[in-house]
């Protein structure tokens, strides 16, 4: 076999290899585009999790969700060895129960822009604004007032825990559809209302 001949062969073997090969590669992306994403958080846990999270709609309208609307929507407050279940009016319990009413209305309204606003700007200091999320089914929410200060400043803290109904992921990604964690807020009073200084998590 001459070199032209033996080149011509060369070149039309790597020509089927580099076609198989592209194949491979175009079936193998296909595939894992196909698949459902498990995506890691670490938001407020120490630990990398995975979870599948639901589509978000940014143009939904949870009281249309049936199941959501069937689920405990109280707002229970704790205050020592008091606990109420809010459900309207909650100024008869203190303006910082009013304030975590407005928290969740916004989060669930997905609000995001207003939501940015309850923060202080000492929070903005090592934490970054949300980007826009979508509407959030919270339900079985609990705020427990664990003390109050006032003697430099006006400071207050609690636990806060909420479950998701189908959990988009794109405001808490952190917990499970219908999970639960409890939070520690502190809250200060800027110019007469209430921002959020701080959100941690317990270990």
């Amino acid at each position: 076999m001459d070199k032209r001949k033996k080149r011509a062969l060369i070149f039309a073997v790597s020509s089927v290899v580099l076609a198989i090969v592209c194949g491979i590669s175009l079936l193998l992306i296909s595939f894992f585009e196909g698949k459902e994403e498990k995506k890691p958080t670490n938001m407020y846990s120490d630990e990398l999790h995975s979870y599948i999270f639901y589509e978000p709609d940014y143009d939904l309208d949870v009281t249309t969700v049936d199941e959501y609307m069937e689920l405990d929507r109280l707002l229970y407050y704790k205050n020592g060895a008091e606990e109420y279940g809010i459900d309207g009016d909650a100024e008869k319990y203190g303006a910082d129960i009013v304030f975590f009413q407005k928290y969740f209305e916004i989060v669930i309204e997905g609000r995001w822009e207003e939501y940015n606003e309850l923060f202080t700007d000492h929070y903005y200091e090592t934490n970054e604004k949300k980007n826009r999320f979508a509407p959030q089914m919270i339900y079985d929410m609990h705020i427990e007032k664990l003390w109050e200060k006032d003697e430099t400043e006006d400071r207050l803290a609690f636990n806060v825990s909420y479950r998701i109904y189908k959990n988009n992921g794109t405001f808490r990604n952190d917990i499970d559809s219908g999970a639960s964690k409890v939070l520690y807020f502190e809250l200060v009073i800027e110019n007469g209302e209430y921002k959020i200084d701080r959100i941690t998590y317990y270990i």
